[in-house]
């Protein structure tokens, strides 16, 4: 399974998808981490950050906030979106996950950076 986290500058997780600079990729095998990357953003133009995470064969982004577009072209490409995690540590949020502790709020941003 591959999960991805948007992050900011700081190699936080980013508090909206589409301002994130980079992007966290983690491969689990058994519930183990297998493989963990970090890459740049593509360049950010509508639809650029789905369609990057699916030809990197994502199964699952966590994030905090997404727009509504964003989430339904990863759905419909089968990729899950889990949406409002709390913390701001990519790490802690994988472990988390890996636990069964993440629960998506299913909160959207309606676009533009106010949603935060």
């Amino acid at each position: 399974m591959k999960i991805a986290i948007p992050l900011d500058y700081n190699k936080r997780i980013s508090d909206h998808f589409g301002h994130s600079q980079y992007f966290l990729v983690a491969e689990f095998v058994d519930n183990q981490v297998k493989n963990k990357n970090i890459f740049d953003a593509p360049d950010h133009q509508f639809g650029s950050y789905p369609m990057w995470l699916i030809s990197q064969n994502i199964d699952v982004l966590i994030c905090k906030g997404i727009g509504h577009k964003a989430v339904e072209i990863l759905n419909n490409k089968g990729v899950k979106v889990i949406t409002g995690v709390e913390s701001a540590d990519p790490d802690e949020a994988l472990d988390k996950f890996v636990k069964g502790e993440v629960t998506s709020t299913g909160a959207f941003c309606e676009g533009g950076s106010s949603c935060h």
